[in-house]
């Protein structure tokens, strides 16, 4: 394959993989994590072409073409590259947010559960146990 279809692939493959980032971040901000894994699954088949596709450049023949006759395409998808990254970084710290916004409320949540606890009474019913503030409604 030539030089200049493997590049005119790689700029396809990064193109889509740009493009499942931005998705992955939509779907984080509208907080629809479990639909990200066939997103990730789809991420990582074509990472792992992209770096075929990077092997195959790096062992091309005529790869000495990629600093003269195709420097600005090459410059064109580092580009890419950096914004992937850049996507990739947005979403990582918005999915941090959102994990520590998560166990937050999990402590909370197990905090106002070990004051307030179920047990019997004589008849067999339910009943709360209040172990918190100390005051009655």
């Amino acid at each position: 394959m030539s030089i200049a279809a493997l590049l005119d692939q790689q700029a396809s493959q990064l193109e889509q993989l740009l493009d499942i980032t931005r998705q992955e971040l939509e779907l984080i901000v509208k907080r629809k994590a479990l639909e990200l894994p066939p997103l990730t699954e789809q991420k990582q088949t074509l990472l792992g072409q992209i770096q075929a596709t990077d092997h195959q450049l790096a062992n091309h023949p005529e790869r000495a073409q990629l600093n003269d006759e195709f420097k600005e395409q090459v410059s064109q998808l580092r580009e890419l590259v950096e914004q992937c990254q850049e996507q990739s970084q947005v979403a990582e710290q918005l999915l941090e947010q959102s994990l520590n916004g998560v166990r937050q409320l999990t402590n909370i949540l197990s905090k106002l559960h070990e004051r307030q606890s179920m047990t019997y009474d004589q008849k067999g019913h339910t009943k709360g146990i209040n172990k918190g503030a100390g005051f009655k409604v």
